[in-house]
């Protein structure tokens, strides 16, 4: 275990935390049991395909259950009742709070969120189990997944779940996983606090991170999730998520001042972000002034030069330099 941060304070936020702490120490549940959450503020049109995909693990569900962020969208609760499901409504309070209420309202052990437009591979949840009997206290299983459209088409490679150490994933020497492929340990979420709003649209980031100082994660080195890419998704991220993340790794790197092991591998993995966020925002930078954005792109410039100024540099030239490379490259036959 790698001594986490500790988050302390009379902040809104910190009553949240208090709240789901309380929650944790209540009764024991079965060890096994899962309930799968599904957090919404639309329903939308491909709800009715991700719990067909739960329905249809080889391994059974134990509880289904749909938070409703305030959703206009009208017979959400029909819905729920057509589809089996137990629904939570509760007033708009952002995909942090709706997390935070399912895994609240969970009655087993082990939770996994699924997005209202996402589907499973039938064996995730088996695979899983498999690899977590192997790892009895891991805090958490995750696996690779891939990418889809609107239609369900498969694009790209999608994503590995390779096994790493939590100390290579905070460190960031091994990408963290996805939170859609994540089966948690309900306790331990509760423990950290759940999802914390100020983070967004990095909130699921820097659970992981929390949950990774708390213990290791198993891994299934599979692609048993598909994410699907569409014009409704909630997260568009682009320079929101970039000063997120910033904002994210601050924060844990001034909680674990005086913890020299945390402390440590946090400020590499600032490093490596400050590099791949200067990369993402060059290249965000030129789609935006090529789609004549102006006031995105002086934003971005902004950022660039005020946030990542040295690794801007860096990430402009080696765009030249790939461009010089294809320029110099034989044409393939």
């Amino acid at each position: 275990m790698i001594r986490g941060p500790r988050f302390d304070g009379p902040t809104t936020a910190d009553v949240e935390r208090d709240r789901l702490r309380t929650v944790s120490e209540g009764e024991p549940m079965n060890d096994r049991g899962i309930t799968v959450i599904i957090p919404t503020n639309r329903g939308g049109r491909y709800l009715d395909e991700a719990v067909a995909s739960v329905r249809a693990q080889t391994h059974p569900v134990q509880e289904i259950l749909l938070v409703d962020d305030g959703s206009p969208a009208p017979g959400l609760g029909d819905v729920a009742s057509r589809l089996g499901l137990r629904m939570i409504r509760q007033r708009a309070s952002g995909l942090s709070v709706a997390r935070n209420t399912g895994a609240q309202e969970a009655t087993h052990a082990w939770i996994a969120y699924l997005d209202d437009d996402d589907v499973w591979h039938p064996d995730r949840l088996a695979e899983q189990l498999r690899a977590l009997a192997a790892a009895p206290d891991a805090v958490a299983v995750f696996s690779g997944g891939w990418y889809m459209d609107a239609e369900g088409r498969v694009f790209g490679e999608g994503w590995g779940g390779p096994r790493a150490t939590s100390a290579q994933m905070i460190s960031y020497d091994v990408v963290p996983p996805r939170i859609t492929t994540l089966l948690i340990r309900r306790e331990s979420y509760l423990a950290v606090g759940g999802c914390r709003s100020e983070m967004e649209p990095a909130e699921d980031n820097d659970l992981i991170q929390r949950l990774l100082m708390t213990g290791e994660f198993a891994a299934v080195d599979r692609q048993l999730v598909g994410y699907r890419r569409h014009g409704g998704n909630i997260t568009q991220r682009g320079l929101a998520g970039r000063r997120a993340n910033r904002r994210v790794l601050t924060d844990l790197i001034e909680a674990t001042k005086g913890d020299p092991t945390p402390l440590a591998l946090l400020r590499q993995h600032r490093r490596a972000f400050r590099r791949y966020a200067a990369a993402d925002n060059v290249g965000e930078l030129i789609d935006a002034v090529r789609g004549k954005d102006l006031p995105y792109a002086l934003a971005l410039t902004g950022w660039g030069i005020g946030r990542v100024p040295i690794e801007s540099i860096g990430a402009v030239f080696d765009r030249l330099r790939l461009r010089q490379h294809r320029r110099a490259s034989p044409p393939q036959a």
